[in-house]
């Protein structure tokens, strides 16, 4: 949808929709805008719609129509935010479709700012306090000091009290400030880190924003409001060719002060002939510019806080999901004892275990760890338990199954993501078990009083294409236990830089032979918290398995 807003010439500001037909605008009361006022023609100039488009064209008035500040010789086609200025008169073209901003900032070198023709205000002089209703002493120095700044204050406070999304009070802050100060073009930019970007614009037909360094400079670094009473008669811009200025007569630069720092700045400038801004306007702009930095600084704070608040609420779901994929009760099976425990250090982790009943009556067990954390090795953990109950019931045999896993992460996931893996068959009718270890932590196993370690029998899963698994087959006999656990049982170390390590895993193995799978996590976690005297929080996910074959 396409309008005009009135930004000059009317008492009220006013917007009026541009349809199928001719639009005429002029001193006379059949066209579709009238403005009484004597410097305009009857028919001053016209608005025709074409193809979805809107041309504008002088309609031989007697004074001229300008466009963007450059007088209208022949038909132009409108874009959002062109000025149309007829006398006193400024309108603005806006176009919903149109982008509201150029795409980036040109910053163009100048020489330093001359004394004549330019007036600097420190962010001292446009504090609020200072244009507050006077009191009875100082009644006569305010009033001389800013006559007409307290009714366009008032008017931007009670705009500014109302919440808006951040765009839509950055559009809300440009709109009042051209209203008030009533400018051709006008742009909002704010900090990002060490960048400056252009948020919103008026005026610009598309062009990109270009602003003299030193104007930035003065304003970013040295906290300043300037005014450039006639940019053309400025030595500041009489070789910078680059920065298109031709034709300014007038700019207002002023930070966004939010009484701790320069979030941004507000660029204004004229380009109509003998217009130029007042120290007035300079003033009223500062201040506003004041007004609308706390309250873009109180908004940006209140979306952080939104968007902390949704991520938390996303990162909830999230680990209920998670926790949704891994099994939700051991498996019930005669003559064995078999369970597994996760605990992530953030909402998600990286870390999987799994039981998996397959058709031909073994158990599956398989405990893995995604390179990383949070929600990046949670949604690769996902895909990796996803892809394995995929290929577990055609798989022929482990170290296929294992081989084909990774050709599947190589395949859909980043060359830095990739998982060590254990993963084992348990044929519970003849106790014995075939495990494939993909770069994973060695299981143990424990009987008798023996530890034996279930090495790595190929490498980590999804790093290497060629690779090649191999298998190989354990016997559990009566009483003996087997245990799997990931990086985070065995890596956290001491205050000598030791970590605890599966030698003190096995330890624990074969002082507490008899222990129940729970109770040995139970000790496990003790102890292991024992060790990390460091005072550093655990910083990874950890995982416990454990398959005990009963007396």
């Amino acid at each position: 949808m396409a309008y005009l807003l009135v930004e000059r010439g009317a008492d009220t500001a006013r917007r009026l929709e541009l349809g199928g037909e001719v639009f005429t605008i002029g001193r006379g009361v059949n066209n579709d805008l009238q403005f009484k006022n004597p410097w305009l023609s009857r028919l001053h100039a016209r608005i025709t719609p074409r193809d979805g488009l809107f041309y504008l064209a002088d309609a031989g008035s007697r004074n001229g129509t300008y466009l963007n500040g450059q007088t209208l010789e022949d038909e132009r086609r409108l874009a959002h935010g062109d000025a149309i200025a007829l006398g006193e008169v400024l309108l603005r073209f806006a176009d919903g479709e149109a982008p509201n901003a150029p795409s980036s900032l040109k910053v163009a070198e100048s020489a330093p700012l001359p004394v004549a023709n330019t007036v600097l205000l420190s962010h001292d002089e446009l504090e609020l306090d200072r244009y507050r209703e006077p009191t009875a002493e100082g009644a006569a120095g305010a009033a001389d000091r800013a006559p007409s700044l307290l009714p366009a204050l008032a008017r931007a406070a009670s705009t500014l009290i109302n919440h808006y999304p951040l765009n839509e009070l950055l559009d809300h802050v440009l709109d009042l400030t051209l209203d008030t100060v009533t400018a051709e073009r006008g742009a909002l930019l704010l900090a990002h880190e060490d960048d400056l970007r252009v948020e919103t614009v008026r005026g610009y037909g598309g062009e990109d924003v270009q602003i003299s360094r030193t104007l930035m400079d003065e304003v970013l670094d040295k906290q300043q409001a300037v005014l450039t009473v006639d940019a053309q008669s400025d030595d500041r811009f009489g070789h910078a060719d680059s920065i298109l200025l031709q034709g300014i007569r007038s700019i207002i630069c002023v930070p966004l002060w939010n009484n701790r720092e320069v979030i941004g700045l507000l660029y204004l400038d004229r380009r109509v002939k003998g217009a130029s801004f007042s120290e007035n306007d300079l003033r009223v702009t500062g201040l506003i510019a004041n007004l609308a930095a706390v309250k873009i600084e109180n908004v940006r704070l209140l979306e952080e806080q939104l968007e902390k608040k949704r991520m938390q609420e996303e990162l909830r779901l999230g680990a209920k999901i998670q926790h949704n994929l891994l099994p939700r009760a051991d498996p019930k099976i005669p003559g064995y004892e078999i369970c597994g425990e996760n605990r992530t250090c953030f909402e998600i982790g990286g870390d999987y275990y799994d039981f998996i009943s397959k058709r031909d009556g073994k158990l599956a067990v398989v405990i893995a760890d995604i390179s990383g954390k949070g929600v990046g090795a949670a949604l690769l953990m996902s895909g990796l338990r996803a892809s394995l109950r995929a290929l577990i019931h055609a798989a022929a045999e482990p170290a296929v199954l294992v081989a084909q896993l990774n050709q599947v992460l190589i395949e859909n996931s980043p060359a830095n993501k990739f998982a060590t893996l254990f993963y084992a068959e348990l044929n519970t009718a003849t106790h014995e078990l075939e495990y494939v270890n993909g770069g994973h932590n060695p299981g143990l196993l424990a009987a008798d009083g023996e530890v034996t370690e279930l090495g790595s029998t190929g490498p980590i899963v999804g790093m290497i294409e060629e690779a090649v698994y191999a298998s190989r087959r354990v016997a559990l006999a009566p009483g003996s236990v087997m245990l799997l656990y990931t990086d985070g049982i065995s890596e956290p170390e001491n205050e000598d830089g030791d970590e605890f390590g599966s030698e003190r895993l096995a330890e624990i193995l074969r002082r507490e032979p008899a222990q129940g799978g729970r109770q040995l996590f139970a000790v496990i976690r003790e102890r292991v918290e024992e060790f990390h005297t460091s005072g550093e929080q655990l910083h990874d996910d950890s995982t416990l398995v454990v398959v005990r074959r009963l007396e």
